[in-house]
């Protein structure tokens, strides 16, 4: 991605490769994520799917191998760029939420910048 896509993130990401499972107009497409941070989620799929920017979606990132332990978001697609898709969150449940938030947390290292990117969260 070029520098300028990166200036203008706001929340810090997190890499990972986590299993994701994105629904949308009645289907499902598995992929892996790339990075993930409180406002959404980069992911690659390897089927081809090719979705339209602004359509909604919903995605679940599975922490594990049981199925008690996920994310679960809905989103929009902010951009797709060949087999890589970003989608952006535009509701989360409450246990989803404090998910992420500990995820990030964990791979942060630095309170200062979550609570950063949690006040930027409230007000964006």
């Amino acid at each position: 991605m070029s520098d300028t896509y990166d200036e203008r993130r706001r929340f810090h990401r997190i890499a990972t490769d986590k299993p994701i499972t994105v629904t949308a107009d009645g289907g499902s497409h598995d992929g892996v994520v790339q990075d993930v941070s409180l406002r959404g989620v980069l992911l690659a799929v390897d089927d081809g799917w090719q979705p339209a920017t602004g359509m909604p979606v919903q995605a679940r990132i599975r922490l594990d191998d049981g199925d008690d332990c996920c994310i679960e978001m809905h989103s929009s697609v902010a951009h797709v760029r060949g087999n890589r898709i970003g989608l952006q969150c535009t509701s989360i449940d409450v246990d989803s939420a404090a998910r992420l938030k500990r995820m990030v947390e964990l791979n942060l290292a630095d309170q200062e910048l979550l609570e950063r990117d949690l006040a930027e969260m409230l007000t964006a």
